[in-house]
């Protein structure tokens, strides 16, 4: 039974569903928080003492929050016993959204007994928490398993969605933590261990949590523990036994992380970092620790966008906080730093061009305007669109800042964000001024349109012209429009000129059409505007190499499956094609005795002996791709044996912007356990697997030039 709870006497408390105005001053500066786990039974048992600080006067009200599915044993309030009676809530378990897992507990504060007395509320309760995970929807992983909290035998994951401690809004909070677990598992929240302690049937850890934090999270498991420590910190990994084997290529990559950022972002903020192993699908940064799905670390899957990203997150989200509701810029500076950045430096410039240019076609391939907005209300991630905005558009406009201010003033300017904002909240007027500050220029002109609008320049070069001038140069004439809104940019520009020689510059672009004069020192061949993707643009589909994530996001799209495709062959494809059907969109199903393929782009799974279209599509790639019995050429190099799988990728001669893509093995064991995991691979023109493996990756050119003039040879 849910109870609703009135005190008797001078003061009152009552559960509310809706959400007063906290009074003012008065939060939570500590939390003591006793726990026992059953994961058997699903059950919590414990008690939180909140310490409170801004205590004034009698009749300040704090709103305290709790799931409704938990019971309250007692409350007591300084050293006195609260009476209450209580009466029935809905159960959280028939909610749909985080507002239905908690509800508001009134507390009346009576006159404090000297302005310096600490005031201090223990709250006692018990009650089932098994919101069972449920799969991210969506071809590929974008976010974590839904759900609000679990303890259940297969983990323990309570999060802030849980309201699994009583919780005032907006407090940042110190917490001590002692969490009881059965005997062979161990509970993992923020801050340090202190003791670890096993008994015949339960095991205890004791932890301190010296940074301050809008919210705690705990996990539990059947955990093995490995550890070591740099610098003071201890650097440690939570694995279940059977995945052990990996935790020393985690401890070695944590510290490599913590070594290269602390260099860039200034000193470690909490005393530990771990790795921790969750029983459902995740990737989600929290203070001092990162819990990563079980499949990505059986992987031993230490790359810096998944890693590196949660390691950043430890000074941007997790020390520095951002309220959602005024606008979510963590997420697009993590990205920008642990993503992108972490390439540029340690894989070179080729690769940071790979990534610039992937970040502004996710955007336009993932983003269509009836679904834009602009990135101050991105908040959190729920689906591709999300990822676009709020990821890869915002670390683009990052990396925009970063090459009009320069490094110096840019990474100065982070480091004292982070100096002037750890244990705090920074929105992005704040994070405005603190580049302002650190680099003396003003910047709303630049910040407004890309925070604020929605939408990217899209540009065109719709007029060209050169002429010499009087001494020994040319005059290049360009007319450059933009669609929409006029966004002020600085374009670069390569010219080619004869005798393979190259002039560099750049453009100020301001306006919707704009000619400009270039002078260069030689007879141009060709211009090219922003050739290395530094500028966040809108891009066609047809100027895009074609790919995997071209059939995805095509709003015609088709599966071709032949009839005659074996039981075998099509046991190894059915992981694919039953996430496709789950989707229950608009894809067409076809089969070999498909006549024509119109403007749509479409997927041909199986080998070419049983589905003629996959070998029809092959040939749209031209000589660069040549089938053979057993084999593949791409590119001039030979793929044989029927251990081989492909997965290409070709564009449409006939209709621009469309894409077929075929993915077959060489044998029907080829693809399997690789369908389940196809649209993991959307980025490339190519990919060649063996034994399961990518050996082989590309991208094929796209079929016509973004921003490309050559110019005659009689001009």
């Amino acid at each position: 039974m849910r109870r609703r709870v009135t005190i008797a006497g001078a003061w009152g408390i009552s559960l509310l569903m809706s959400l007063p105005v906290q009074a003012a001053g008065v939060t939570v500066r500590h939390h003591d928080l006793q726990v026992e786990l059953q994961p058997e039974t699903h059950m919590i048992i414990a008690r939180d003492t909140l310490r409170l600080t801004g205590h004034a006067a009698a009749g300040q009200v704090i709103h305290v929050r709790l799931n409704p599915d938990l019971e309250i044993d007692e409350i007591v309030l300084s050293n006195g016993p609260l009476p209450f009676w209580e009466e029935d809530l809905p159960s959280a378990s028939n909610k749909q959204d985080a507002s239905g897992w908690t509800r508001t507990i009134d507390i009346h504060l009576p006159e404090p007994s000297s302005p310096s007395a600490e005031t201090s509320v223990s709250i006692a309760y018990r009650g089932r928490i098994q919101d069972a995970p449920t799969a991210s929807p969506g071809l590929r992983f974008v976010r974590p398993d839904r759900t609000m909290g679990y303890i259940g035998e297969e983990g323990v994951y309570l999060t802030s969605e849980t309201s699994w401690y009583p919780h005032v809004r907006g407090s940042l909070a110190t917490f001590r933590v002692t969490a009881t677990v059965p005997v062979g598992w161990r509970a993992v929240t923020h801050g340090q261990e202190v003791s670890f302690t096993e008994g015949e049937t339960t095991a205890t850890s004791e932890w301190n949590v010296r940074a301050r934090t809008e919210a705690l999270t705990l996990a539990a498991n059947r955990f093995v523990k490995r550890a070591s420590t740099w610098n003071d910190i201890e650097i440690a990994v939570y694995v279940f036994p059977e995945d052990a084997h990996v935790a020393e290529q985690y401890v070695d990559a944590t510290t490599r992380y913590l070594e290269w950022y602390t260099k860039l972002l200034g000193p470690y903020p909490f005393p530990k970092f771990a790795v921790v192993e969750n029983f459902f699908p995740s990737g989600i940064g929290l203070p001092s620790f990162t819990l990563l799905g079980s499949r990505v670390m059986k992987r031993g899957y230490t790359q810096p966008y998944s890693l590196g990203h949660e390691v950043v997150h430890s000074w941007l989200g997790n020390s520095v906080h951002n309220h959602f509701e005024t606008g979510n810029w963590v997420e697009g500076l993590t990205t920008y730093l642990a993503n992108y950045y972490y390439d540029e430096r340690m894989a070179g410039e080729d690769k940071a061009r790979a990534h610039r240019k992937r970040m502004i076609m996710e955007y336009n391939l993932y983003v269509r305007p009836a679904d834009d907005y602009p990135v101050v209300n991105f908040h959190h991630k729920e689906n591709r669109v999300d990822n676009a905005i709020g990821y890869q558009k915002t670390a683009m406009m990052f990396h925009m800042l970063r090459r009009e201010l320069g490094d110096q003033d840019f990474f100065r300017a982070i480091r004292a964000l982070i100096a002037d904002y750890s244990g705090e909240y920074a929105d992005w007027p704040q994070l405005r001024q603190v580049f302002e500050d650190t680099s003396g220029k003003q910047l709303s002109w630049f910040l407004m349109p890309w925070v604020q609008g929605k939408g990217t320049p899209h540009l065109r070069v719709v007029r060209t012209s050169f002429k010499p001038d009087a001494r020994t140069g040319y005059w290049v004439s360009l007319t450059v429009t933009q669609e929409g809104t006029a966004y002020s940019l600085c374009v670069p520009v390569v010219v080619q000129l004869e005798q393979g020689k190259e002039y560099r510059t750049s453009l100020d672009i301001q306006r919707n059409e704009q000619t400009m004069a270039l002078w260069v020192p030689g007879k141009p061949v060709m211009v090219q505007l922003d050739p290395e993707y530094e500028t966040f643009r809108g891009l066609d589909r047809q100027v895009m190499s074609p790919m995997l994530n071209s059939w995805v996001t095509d709003v015609r799209r088709a599966v071709l499956l032949a009839s005659t495709t074996s039981e075998v062959e099509q046991e190894g494809l059915k992981p694919a094609l039953d996430r496709i059907r789950s989707r229950n969109d608009d894809t067409v199903w076809l089969d070999e005795r498909t006549v024509s393929i119109g403007p749509q782009s479409v997927l041909a799974m199986g080998h070419p002996r049983t589905n003629p279209w996959a070998g029809k599509i092959l040939g749209w790639c031209g000589p660069q791709v040549k089938l053979q019995e057993q084999g593949m050429t791409i590119q001039g190099t030979v793929y044989s044996g029927d251990h081989v799988a492909v997965l290409i990728n070709c564009a449409n001669p006939d209709h621009p912007g469309h894409v077929g893509t075929v993915f077959f093995g060489f044998s029907p064991k080829a693809v399997h356990g690789l369908s389940r995991l196809l649209f993991f691979y959307g980025w490339d023109s190519y990919l060649v697997f063996e034994n399961g493996k990518v050996t082989a990756r590309g991208m094929f050119d796209p079929p016509m030039d973004d921003l490309t003039v050559v110019f005659r040879a009689h001009e």
